[in-house]
């Protein structure tokens, strides 16, 4: 499967590249689906029905992210926040609330690297692929 089409889950429903409706919102895919520990990079939502939600705060693993908005109807942006120690190296939740008070749980969506000298970081390219 393409990375970019990361696999997310909505509501306890698994969502694939085919994506996942629920509440008139398709939630498709998350570009990147992995990043940083430090935060700051931009990372991009797809799917549809966006224009519905409103205002939004979008949380990764608890932290909320920043700079959130609505780009079209189809892509949500934001800004991860930084990681903590106990998020780096695994899939976390997103959570999506909006000011009209519906939420959405996309399961094990985005996933923080572990920082270069991390003790547990692997320590070869073939350790990182395996």
């Amino acid at each position: 499967m393409n990375r970019w089409w990361s696999k997310l889950a909505l509501m306890g429903l698994l969502v694939t590249a085919t994506g996942c409706k629920r509440e008139g919102v398709f939630f498709q895919a998350l570009n990147p689906s992995q990043g940083r520990a430090s935060g700051g990079e931009e990372v991009r939502l797809r799917g549809s029905g966006f224009k519905t939600l409103g205002n939004l705060e979008i949380r990764i693993g608890g932290r909320p992210a920043t700079n959130v908005g609505i780009a079209d109807d189809e892509t949500i942006v934001l800004t991860t926040p930084d990681a903590r120690d106990a998020d780096q190296g695994h899939p976390l939740d997103m959570f999506i609330l909006t000011s009209e008070g519906r939420s959405f749980r996309l399961r094990d969506s985005f996933t923080y690297r572990r920082a270069p000298g991390d003790p547990n970081a692997p320590n070869s390219e073939l350790q990182r692929r395996m």
